[in-house]
């Protein structure tokens, strides 16, 4: 990691090329164009900044929500939050070369659990190899010297309020710890019944775009502050944007197959050395297994444009069941797709585990997984800006 100081001792912190490589990546599970980005500025943001402290300040520091959580923020609100010991510090990243303001989202000051000690204003510079830590300031100097925007719900403060000089933040840090940052906040009333019927009913509605300002913010407020609303709101996102047909495996165990889901047979020859065919000898496996294989279309001007998707169920007592997946290349290629992934997603769409091809690569698997009747997850390929998801349901 290189880290400069620049006058008047601002941060800059380095972003590797894997770090954007890999950041852009896992962006991609978001629904929108905006989210993707938001969400890209934040990673690449919140791990320059955390290895970064780790290294030179404080090494117990940590993010403050857990990694199930990250999506669900990320997909409506701007920022990341750090726990620094007995402070916590929301970093707000943005793209934009002015930073005569800083624009902190409503929901990091009046939500009492988000609301942070100091807040970091972060530019990702416009080449994207820069984190530029520029200013902070005090939970309290936000509430009584910014300009509420009630239009994008954000505080607005000028620069000119802001602490430029980050060696005197870690000098507050150190020697005030015990000071009172925050400015009090008004607790958040208890959503009602007919609220909740009432948000069921319109976040439902694909129409809904903005999310956040969509209802009061009180009941956003609340809706954000609880853990299962806040992974029901990124699921109706998610359905909104990708209305996919989920493949029903309870059905194949029935032998009745959708019909792009097709026997391996018609992808390998009988007679053929590739794994694919041997399934019946993988590990795991056993004659009782069904397997079925669809072909993806990458959609892509590389030489190999499409590959196979093999789903393997192993069928167990107590209506459970193994799965096996595996991705092979397709048309008589020989291999698959450098860097190509296989990635096993939860239905809130956390990735639970992945593979990725390397050059020259016959196949890639994931590791067997179990799963229950009802239980949803979805199975992702995925190189470079193609992105094709298959949705499950047992």
């Amino acid at each position: 990691m290189t880290s400069a100081f620049t006058e008047p001792q601002e941060l800059l912190l380095e972003i590797s090329p894997s770090l954007q490589t890999s950041s852009w990546q896992e962006s991609k599970i978001y629904a929108t164009s905006s989210s993707c980005w938001r969400a890209y500025m934040n990673q690449v943001c919140l791990d320059a900044f955390l290895n970064w402290v780790k290294t030179e300040y404080v090494p117990e520091a940590s993010v403050w929500y857990s990694s199930p959580g990250i999506p669900a923020f990320w997909e409506f609100v701007n920022g990341t939050a750090i726990v620094l010991k007995e402070k916590r510090v929301v970093l707000i990243p943005s793209e934009a070369i002015d930073d005569s303001e800083l624009e902190v989202p409503q929901e990091w000051v009046d939500i009492p659990t988000w609301a942070a000690d100091y807040y970091l204003a972060v530019q990702v510079t416009p080449d994207g190899k820069w984190v530029r830590i520029w200013g902070y300031i005090t939970h309290q100097e936000l509430k009584s010297l910014a300009h509420y925007d009630q239009v994008d719900r954000t505080y607005c403060i000028d620069a000119r309020h802001l602490i430029k000089d980050l060696n005197a933040f870690w000098i507050t840090y150190q020697f005030c710890g015990t000071e009172e940052m925050k400015a009090a906040i008004a607790p958040l009333p208890q959503l009602s019944i007919a609220q909740v019927e009432y948000v069921q009913q319109l976040f439902s509605n694909s129409s809904v775009t903005f999310f956040r300002l969509a209802v009061p913010f009180t009941t956003w407020g609340m809706l954000l502050e609880n853990e299962q609303w806040r992974q029901w709101l990124y699921q109706q996102r998610q359905q909104a944007q990708f209305p996919q047909v989920q493949v029903n495996l309870s059905r194949w165990l029935e032998q009745i197959y959708d019909a792009s889901w097709q026997a391996i047979e018609i992808f390998f020859e009988p007679n053929s050395s590739s794994l694919a065919f041997n399934l019946r000898s993988s590990s795991g496996l056993n004659p009782a297994t069904i397997k079925r294989a669809k072909l993806i279309d990458l959609g892509m001007e590389i030489e190999a444009q499409k590959v196979i998707l093999l789903v393997a169920l192993i069928p167990e007592a107590n209506q459970q069941v193994r799965i096996r997946v595996q991705l092979h290349p397709a048309c008589n290629q020989p291999y698959l797709p450098a860097n190509i992934k296989l990635v096993l997603l939860s239905d809130q769409g956390e990735i639970i585990q992945q593979a990725q091809a390397r050059v020259q690569d016959i196949y890639v698997q994931l590791k067997l997984f179990d799963g229950e009747v009802g239980e949803f997850f979805s199975i992702q390929v995925a190189v470079d800006s193609c992105q094709i998801r298959e949705n499950f349901v047992i």
